[in-house]
C-alpha cells in the first residue's frame, strides 16, 4: 500500500497555479528572474499547495506541480538541449475544445504551436523534480508523489523531424536517449525519500477511441512500444512506489478519448508499476467491471472525481462509485484519486476552490469507506 491505512487518498498531481504563480513562471521563462530567484519566491509558493491538501485531508500529496509550465515540458524545461521552437502538426481545433461529442480524429486540426522541442544532444545537468521533491519532503510529514512524463509522451511532444534530426534522427533515437535520463531521475526522486513515482501518459488512453486506433497501422504495436519503454526506465528499481496514470486528456474541461479500457487493458497490465491510476469518474471511461474480465493484483488508483465537470461530486457519490469497484477488486488494492491532474497545463481554467472541495469530498468519502470496510 502507498498509505498506512486502507483507501488512501492521492491526487494525481497538478493543482490548478494561481496566476501569480504561472506569472513567476513566464518571468523566470523570459529570462526576467534567474533560477535562484524562482525557487525562492516558489518555495512560499508551494507551502500553500502542501497546505491546501493537508486541510482537504489528502494523504499522498505533492507540490501542485507548481514549478513547471505543464506536465510534460517540465523534461524540456530542466534537461539541456532544447529551445523553444515554431511548428505545425495536428491538434484540437479550438473552436472545438467544447465537450462537442465528436471523436479525435474529427477535431484535429493542423494548427501552428510554439513549444521547446530537442535540438542538441541531451544533457542531464540538474535534477528534473528531485531537487523540488526535497523540499516537499521538508515540508510535510504525509507521503509523497512526484510526477514524470513517460518516455513516450516525451518522445511524441519534443521531438520535431525539422528540428531534431540533427541530434536524433528519429524520434526512436530521441526515446532511446530520454530513457537513461529518466532512470537517473528515478534514481534521485527515490534518494530523496519520496514515496510515489508516478509516470502520466495520456496517449495511450487514446487508444481505446476506435477512431484514434485507425490513425495507426499497427495500434498495438504502439502500445506495446510504449509500454516497454516505461519499463525499462523502472527495471529493477525498489524502494519506491510506482504508478502509471492513464487519462484522456484535460484541457479547458474536454475529453478526447471515448471509449472502456478493453483495448489496451492487457497492455497495462504488462507495466511493472505497482500501480495504474485510471479514469472512472466520467461517463466517457466505461464501466469497472473491466475489472473482473483482467484481474489484476496491482494497486489501482481509481479516478473517483471527475476534475472536468465544475460541481463537486459529493462524499456519497465517491463511495458509491469506490464500491461498485470493490465488486471487483480487494479494498488494500484501491487508492482513491482524482481521474486526472487539476491542471496539467497552466491554463486550465480551474480555481483553487474548485479543486479544494473536490479534494476535501474525496477525503471524506475515504473515511466513510475505512469505516465500512475496516
Amino acid at each position: 500500500m502507498t498509505a498506512d491505512t486502507l483507501f488512501p487518498t492521492s491526487v494525481i498531481g497538478s493543482l490548478p497555479r494561481p496566476k501569480w504563480v504561472i506569472d513567476l513562471l513566464i518571468a523566470h521563462q523570459d529570462g526576467l528572474m534567474d533560477d535562484e530567484a524562482l525557487d525562492d519566491a516558489l518555495d512560499k509558493a508551494i507551502r500553500f499547495a502542501i497546505g491546501l491538501q493537508e486541510a482537504a485531508g489528502i494523504d499522498i500529496i505533492s507540490d501542485g506541480e507548481w514549478r513547471r509550465i505543464g506536465y510534460f515540458e517540465v523534461f524540456a524545461q530542466m534537461v539541456d538541449g532544447f529551445r523553444q521552437a515554431e511548428y505545425q502538426t495536428q491538434a484540437l481545433a479550438p473552436e472545438l475544445l467544447p465537450d462537442t461529442g465528436l471523436s479525435p480524429p474529427q477535431q484535429w486540426t493542423l494548427q501552428e504551436f510554439k513549444q521547446a522541442l530537442v535540438v542538441e544532444s541531451m544533457l542531464y545537468a540538474r535534477p528534473i523534480a528531485a531537487q523540488g521533491a526535497r523540499f516537499l519532503q521538508q515540508c510535510t510529514e504525509r507521503k509523497t508523489k512526484v510526477a514524470l512524463p513517460s518516455p513516450h509522451m516525451i518522445g511524441g511532444r519534443l521531438w520535431h523531424p525539422a528540428y531534431s534530426s540533427d541530434a536524433y534522427p528519429t524520434s526512436r533515437d530521441f526515446i532511446e536517449a530520454v530513457i537513461p535520463i529518466l532512470r537517473e531521475e528515478v534514481a534521485a526522486l527515490r534518494a530523496a525519500g519520496v514515496d510515489v513515482v508516478q509516470f502520466d501518459d495520456p496517449w495511450l488512453c487514446f487508444f481505446v477511441d476506435p477512431e484514434h486506433r485507425a490513425r495507426f497501422d499497427d495500434p498495438d504495436a504502439e502500445i506495446e512500444r510504449a509500454i516497454d519503454d516505461l519499463n525499462r526506465v523502472l527495471d529493477g528499481f525498489d524502494g519506491i512506489k510506482t504508478a502509471l496514470h492513464v487519462c484522456r486528456g484535460n484541457r479547458a474541461r474536454t475529453i478526447y478519448a471515448s471509449g472502456d479500457y478493453e483495448p489496451i487493458m492487457p497492455h497495462l497490465l504488462r507495466a511493472e508499476v505497482d500501480q495504474l491510476a485510471m479514469e472512472f469518474a466520467v461517463s466517457q471511461a466505461g464501466d469497472v467491471a473491466i475489472f473482473e474480465r483482467f484481474p489484476t493484483d496491482k494497486e489501482i488508483g481509481l479516478g473517483v472525481v471527475d476534475v472536468r465537470g465544475a460541481i463537486a461530486e459529493s462524499p456519497a457519490l465517491i463511495v458509491e462509485r469506490v464500491e461498485k469497484a470493490l465488486r471487483y477488486l480487494q479494498p488494500e488494492q484501491v487508492v482513491l484519486n482524482p481521474d486526472c491532474g487539476f491542471a496539467p497545463t497552466s491554463t486550465n481554467p480551474i480555481s483553487l476552490e474548485e479543486a479544494y472541495q473536490k479534494l476535501k469530498a474525496m477525503a471524506e468519502a475515504a473515511e466513510i469507506l475505512r469505516q465500512r470496510y475496516v
